[in-house]
């Protein structure tokens, strides 16, 4: 028999965290329709790869300054953080496409079949950090499923893959968490050094009982008492033992249990506290031209820079002296994070009459080619 708690706590928890996600997109999208003057979080706030840009940034990039953490890059060291305290709970009990992958299984009854998680992943994640490297990873980015939902309701590669994944789901559980997830793998890299983890009795048998409902498919090592690091400490299988309760399986620190609310409480709170309150501490950038706006000469001027994943060609107007209008017509950045971008810097810029501008969090590199294209622009005219 399943965890009571376990199977009621865990879907509610999902829910609610769904729930909150589908009203934090709809506002956005309000918002940078020009319906409302508030948001939530961007879309870029909810990147759980922005660590991984910025550290690649700083590696590689030439002149690379730090500006502060932004939302993405506490996501990710949330991620990370959470997966060394206690495994793969981001997996198991916070991500989205896990959840749609849950409600899939439900609708197709098939939690715990299937054969033990693969390598497939691992390569996977390999790959794309040398894509990412060698300076591709907008090329890629749209056929990401994570971007994919919080891009809903456009249609694009990715929704084609997240569709796929749903459908999957309901004849294998987990699909995609199991075979083709790179979070996930860099989840379970780390997830095998974690603090909490889940062990049985002395004196298990290994006859599997406790596993039968997981999701993932784990089996019980023979030469091990700890769980795989593949968990997503769904937490189906702690006190579940059919033959022996000293031989259950228990989430511990050391040799003293810990509950399971007490688990999920604990884990909630700390992927609460560092994603949203290390950017109140280290909080976000400032960014600016190198060119002080002196006195231009009237006319309608192009500029063109990099972005995150290609050119940005700005027409930039001036009218007796200033800035009086700036338009974005040419680009390549991807939905979702771009459209806050060419909204709110292009009316600062000419606000203020200066290239001295906040970044929108977790669209930085977006953010910096807009204003170096506009840089470019302005130049002609001084």
């Amino acid at each position: 028999m399943i965890n009571t708690k376990a199977k009621y706590i865990r879907p509610l928890v999902q829910t609610l965290i769904f729930l909150f996600l589908t009203i934090i997109i709809l506002v956005y999208r309000l918002y940078i329709n020009g319906l409302i003057d508030i948001k939530i979080l961007g879309i870029g706030d909810l990147n759980p790869y922005g660590g991984w840009n910025a550290l690649r940034e700083t590696a590689l990039g030439s002149g690379y300054v730090f500006e502060g953490i932004s939302k993405s890059m506490a996501l990710t060291l949330a991620l990370t953080a959470s997966a060394i305290i206690g495994g793969r709970f981001f997996c198991g009990w916070i991500c989205p496409v896990g959840a749609i992958q849950d409600l899939a299984s439900r609708l197709g009854g098939k939690s715990g079949k299937g054969s033990n998680p693969l390598w497939f992943k691992y390569p996977i994640l390999l790959m794309l950090l040398i894509i990412s490297i060698l300076g591709y990873g907008a090329k890629i980015a749209e056929f990401s499923p994570w971007r994919a939902l919080l891009n809903l309701p456009d249609i694009n590669s990715g929704f084609f893959i997240l569709a796929g994944v749903f459908l999957a789901s309901i004849f294998l559980s987990r699909f995609f968490c199991r075979y083709l997830c790179p979070l996930g793998a860099a989840q379970a890299l780390v997830g095998s050094m974690s603090i909490l983890s889940l062990k049985h009795g002395k004196n298990c048998t290994r006859c599997g009982s406790c596993l039968r409902d997981c999701p993932v498919g784990i089996r019980l090592s023979a030469g091990s008492d700890t769980i795989s690091p593949e968990c997503i400490r769904c937490m189906k299988c702690v006190e579940n033992c059919a033959a022996d309760k000293e031989n259950d399986i228990r989430l511990k620190v050391g040799n003293k249990s810990v509950s399971l609310t007490a688990y999920a409480v604990i884990m909630l709170i700390l992927f609460a506290v560092l994603w949203l309150g290390l950017p109140q501490i280290w909080s976000g950038s400032q960014i600016s031209g190198d060119i002080v706006l002196g006195s231009l000469k009237d006319g309608t001027y192009l500029g063109e820079a990099k972005g995150f994943a290609g050119k940005i060609i700005t027409e930039v107007y001036v009218t007796e002296g200033r800035i009086s209008d700036i338009k974005v017509i040419k680009h390549q950045e991807s939905n979702g994070w771009y459209e806050e971008v060419y909204m709110t810097l292009p009316r600062e810029i000419i606000s203020k009459q200066r290239l001295h501008v906040d970044a929108i969090s977790g669209a930085t590199k977006t953010s910096k080619g807009l204003i170096k294209s506009v840089e470019d622009a302005i130049k002609k005219a001084q």
